[in-house]
Order: C-alpha cells, then structure tokens, then sequence
C-alpha cells in the first residue's frame, strides 16, 4: 500500500506540478510487513538541439522556423491552464486558481489571441471543473466534488445554452484518483491521468476502450515507453492519433516537459512508441503542461506554462515558412510606356503579416507578368507597373491559396499605396456559377462572396488554382474539395449534386496537369448551409451556397 494522496491541483485537471501534487498522509500502524518503497523519480537532463526560431535560415534548405509568443486574452492575474479547440475559431479555455478552476468558452482572433467570455460553464453540484474533452458526441470534463474527490464528468446538454448542461459522472474507477481526459477523434478510445495501483510510480497515463455497448473498459497502462517513476500528466489525443502528454520523468530541461508519443492498436490492446522530446523553447526549466492543437500539432501547438511568473498562462508555438531573400523585382515593360511605384500589404487569414508571399502583376491585355516581388517581414511589398493598363495583382503561398484583384492606374499616378491589404485564405471558395441541376457546363463567370457575378471566367479562375497547387506542390500532401449545394431539393440529392460539381472541378484541375492523386473529393450538400444575411434575396442565398472550398494539407 502506498501512503500518498493527489491533492487535485489543476483541478483536476493541471496541477501535476510537483510543489502541489504530493502530500503525504498521517502515519499508520502497520500490522504488516511494508511493500517495498516505491521507484525513487529521477529525471534525466535533457541534451539535445533547441528547435529553430531565427528566422535568418542556418543553411539554405531551412524552409521553416518556430515562433513561441504567450497567447494574448489568455494571460490574466488568474492561471489559464488549458486549452481546447472545438474548431478553428472556438475554444474553451480553462481558468482559476490551484485549487479551483472552471470553463470559459473563448473565440480565437488570431494565433496568438484568445477573446476569452467572462461567463463560465455552470458548475452543477461539483467544486471546480477543469480540463475538456469532447469526440464523437461525446463531451467529458475533470471534476471536484464538495469533497474535493476527484471525477471525471460527462457533460450534455447545448454547450452553448449554459443554462441547460447536465453534468454526470462517468465512473472509471471509483477508488483512485483520476482525471485529466482526452478523446480520440472518433470517441472510441479514452486516456486518463490516475494514481490506481499497478502503475509504474506517481501518476501515469491509462487507457480505456469504449465497447459497443457504451461502455468503458478497465483502465489499462499505458506502460513504460510513456509512463516512468515520475508523473505523467494532462494527455492530449491529436487528430493522428499521436498522445502529447507533460512528465517530469523522462530526459526533461527541469520541472514538467511536454513530450510526443506515437499510439499503435493492437486488437484491443493499445501500444505507445518513440517517445519524443518537444525540445526548447517550447520546453523550458519551469513547467509545461496540457499541450493541445486545434490541427496539426507538428506545425502549431498550444500549452500552459509558469516560465514567465508564477502564475501559468497560455502560449503557442507555431512553424511559419522562413522568408526568402527577395529576389530582385523584374519588370517587362516597354521603355516608352509609363510607370508607377504600388505598394501594399499581404496578410495571412489570421490577419497576421504574410511573410514571404510571392505578390505578382500580370498584364490582362498582352497575357504576362510584369513585375513580381515577395513581401517582407511587415507583409510590405513594393513593385513597379505600368499605367493605364489593366493589370490583375496576385499574392499566394504554399501555406494558403491567393488573393487576386484587377487594378489600373492612371497615367499621372507615380506612387500608389493599395488601401486594403491582399488576404492569402487557407481555405479557398470557388463559386463557379452552374444552372439549376447542373454540375457540367457552368456559364462563362463566376461569382463573388456576395454570391453576384464577376468579369472573372470560371477557365481562368481554374487556370489560377491549378498554377498555384503546382507551384507550391513539393509542400502539399493532397488538396481536399468539398462540395456545396443549395438546399433546394432533397438532402441525398444534393450530396449527389455537390459530389458532381466536385468531381467536374478535379477533372478540370487534371487538365491542367494537377496530379489526380493529390485531390480527394467529397460533397457536404445542403448540410453546411451559410449563415443567412437579414433581408437577403433568396436567389441571391443560394447562389452563395452554391460552391466548392478547397484546403491543402501540408507535409
């Protein structure tokens, strides 16, 4: 029997710090012989190279640094000491004290800001609740009762009408500690941090696999290869399957170190291999704990830390391509024609500054480039052009799509600032406009977000996104298309329509010599209509609904 208790920092959910985790019980009399004492926790130092973030490339095939920046909105006089994603611009966040913490659902600004709400998720009969899980209509939550017994919660009801979520316990094993739930991305499989016996000493992680029944199966080990003498701590399941997780065994910098571990089903039983260090300066000589992702965790990662004070807060590390040194700005234009300076702005869809994006302007009239450039570390670009000409600019990167707009200056312009920055999206909307029914022969123009036609011809619109796939293709594992229709007409129809509208666009994408195995193709139909606009015509609404968004995911 081991005479140590948890108290519940991280309510449950982050403190596994060490100053806080442990405490020892009042002497017992034993009528016993005492087992042997436990593995003694002895973390190695950690001796490795730091992760690049220098934006000045060691060598010329560095493509890639990393930025860390504390997350703003996030950092308060209380401890933020989670994070959790339920997409691209929602999250809840989790804040308190060491003792106390409760769920603030937050809206993402940017990377590195979090408008966090003010109100918290209703606490039920519970003390505090703390980390957040939610997969495959699933939510789960660490829970403190009144007793400050620790439980993992089930949480239903409308997440978004607080008045209305039930919170049920969802019994594991109702004699050791247990807390800190993740999910799999199909809910099936569950990894908890606990104390319960048969560990390999202080907390461990343990897994449990849902049957087909509902229920959980006894929590397993997740053995040594992740699990050591020492604590493991706030795991988090990533969309591929990899277990991020803080320990203070291990080979670690001091304190709590994130770790990244690969997860392999073996029938039922689940397997964890090459164990990897997150490297400095996301790790540090302080504590890191509860690392998350909203995506892929190998190019933007979230987690909690005190380095900075004693308080925790949030922070994120991000992989961004390294600017290249611009190369000298061409432009082909007569000597007799004309000229002016333009100057402008590209940001990235997070509205941050669009480092190293390849801006470009192409004369309409006589079908070829005239000046291109690529933004600097502001986002700035600056090009010569010529007048009284009508010019399409182009911004794009491997990362995002393009942002195109038609312009043309006057004759007496010599410098001109664009007043509205070029935005490169990561997920591009191409609305060919397509007669009711039809998924095979478009009318000549495409349509704008408004959902009213532009002087832009679905070929060259195609031509554009075929230019920029293969351009950046060495970057991109494969581009995915969704189909989306109207919902005019009956659900299955409209999957089958969008699924033709989508297959039209591959195979004229293939045309123009995309590789057909990098497009997958899938339709949404009616299912993720746009929000309606008050007092918006309804051809006016379907003719926006009407479109095929594409995504590329990265190497």
């Amino acid at each position: 029997m081991r005479f140590l208790a948890f108290t519940l920092a991280l309510g449950l959910t982050a403190l596994g710090c060490r100053d806080v985790l442990l405490r020892e019980l009042p002497s017992v009399r034993l009528s016993e012989c005492p087992p042997p004492p436990a593995p003694e926790c002895q973390a190695r130092p950690w001796h490795g190279e730091s992760l690049d973030t220098t934006t000045a490339p060691p060598h010329r095939d560095a493509q890639f640094y990393w930025r860390v920046r504390p997350v703003s909105g996030a950092n308060t006089d209380a401890e933020e000491y989670a994070v959790w994603f339920a997409d691209r611009q929602s999250a809840i966040v989790t804040r308190g004290s060491r003792s106390e913490q409760s769920l603030h659902w937050a809206r993402r600004i940017a990377t590195d800001s979090l408008d966090c709400s003010a109100d918290a998720f209703p606490l039920g009969h519970y003390r505090s609740l703390g980390s957040f899980t939610s997969a495959g209509g699933l939510a789960l939550a660490s829970a403190l009762d009144t007793n400050r017994r620790a439980e993992i919660v089930r949480i239903s009801g409308n997440l978004a009408e607080q008045a209305r979520i039930q919170l049920q316990p969802l019994l594991l094993d109702e004699h050791s500690w247990a807390s800190h739930p993740t999910l799999s991305a199909d809910g099936q499989l569950l990894i908890v941090a606990s104390d319960r016996p048969g560990g390999y000493g202080g907390l461990d992680l343990w897994y449990s696999v849902q049957r087909c029944n509902g229920q959980w199966d006894t929590l397993r080990n997740l053995g040594p290869a992740v699990n050591s003498p020492c604590d493991e701590l706030s795991p988090f399941l990533t969309r591929d399957g990899t277990l991020l997780f803080s320990s203070s065994g291990h080979e670690t910098l001091g304190g709590y170190d994130l770790f990244a571990a690969r997860l392999v089903r073996r029938g039922e039983s689940v397997i964890a291999e090459t164990l990897k260090h997150l490297r400095p300066p996301i790790n540090t000589a302080a504590d890191e704990i509860f690392p998350s992702t909203p995506g892929d965790w190998k190019s933007l990662l979230y987690w909690s830390s005190n380095r900075r004070a004693q308080n925790f807060d949030l922070y994120v590390a991000e992989k961004l391509e390294r600017p290249k040194a611009p190369p000298p700005a061409i432009t082909e234009v007569e000597l007799q024609t004309p000229t002016a300076r333009l100057r402008g702005r590209v940001r990235t869809a997070d509205r941050l500054p669009a480092v190293g994006a390849d801006v470009s302007v192409r004369d309409l009239e006589r079908r070829r480039t005239v000046a291109q450039t690529q933004s600097d570390s502001t986002g700035a670009f600056e090009l010569t052009v010529p007048t009284e000409r009508e010019l399409e600019l182009v911004a794009e990167s491997g990362s995002g799509f393009y942002d195109a707009r038609r312009i043309r200056l006057r004759r007496s312009d010599t410098l001109v600032t664009l007043p509205d920055a070029l935005t490169i999206p990561l997920v591009l909307t191409l609305r060919i406009n397509f007669p009711h029914d039809q998924a095979r022969v478009p009318y000549d123009f495409v349509l704008d977000s408004n959902g009213m036609q532009t002087n832009r011809r679905w070929t060259e619109e195609l031509d554009r996104v075929a230019a920029n796939i293969l351009r950046y293709r060495d970057r991109i594992k494969r581009i995915v298309l969704v189909g989306h229709t109207d919902p005019n007409g009956s659900d299955q129809y409209n999957l089958q329509l969008g699924q033709r509208r989508v297959e039209f666009v591959i195979e004229e994408l293939t045309r123009r010599g995309v590789p057909k195995e990098l497009l997958e193709g899938i339709s949404a139909g009616e299912r993720q209509l746009l929000p309606r606009r008050p007092g918006e015509p309804t051809d006016q609404y379907y003719r926006r609904n009407r479109r095929v968004e594409l995504s590329k995911v990265l190497h």
